[in-house]
C-alpha cells in the first residue's frame, strides 16, 4: 500500500511550484532552464504513473523476437535494426518495425503526449 500523495502527485505540485512561483522571479537568462527541468518532471511523473509498463511490454516482445532473455536485447535490437539484419525475413521485417513502432509511441507518450494528441493519437 501506498501512502498519499504519489510520487507522480508530488512532482506535479512540485512542477507547478516551479513554474507558477519561482520561474516568474528568475532573472530571464535562467528562465529556459527552470522550463527544462520542468520539462524533465512532467517526464518522470508521467513515467511514474504507468510504472514503466510500455517499456516492458516491447521488452516482453523482442525476448519473444529473440526467442532469449537478457538485459541487452534494446541495444541488440537497435544494432541489429540499423544494419537491416531484419531485411531477409518478411515476417522478421514486419514485426521489426511494428516493435519499432510501439517503442516510439511509448517514448513519446512519456516525453510529449502534445505531439501524439496533436496528430491524432491517443
Amino acid at each position: 500500500m501506498h501512502d498519499l500523495p504519489t510520487g507522480s502527485a508530488v512532482l506535479a505540485l512540485a512542477r507547478d511550484v516551479l513554474l507558477n512561483e519561482l520561474a516568474p522571479l528568475l532573472p530571464e537568462d535562467r528562465l529556459q532552464d527552470a522550463l527544462l527541468v520542468a520539462k524533465c518532471m512532467a517526464i518522470a511523473g508521467r513515467e511514474a504513473e504507468t510504472g514503466g509498463e510500455p517499456a516492458q511490454v516491447v521488452l516482453c516482445q523482442l525476448a519473444m523476437l529473440y526467442e532469449e532473455e537478457s538485459g541487452r536485447l534494446l541495444h541488440r535490437f537497435a544494432h541489429d535494426f540499423r544494419i537491416g539484419a531484419f531485411e531477409g525475413s518478411e515476417l522478421r521485417e514486419e514485426a521489426a518495425r511494428a516493435l519499432m513502432w510501439r517503442l516510439t509511441i511509448a517514448k513519446l507518450r512519456q516525453s510529449n503526449p502534445s505531439f501524439l494528441a496533436a496528430n491524432g493519437f491517443r
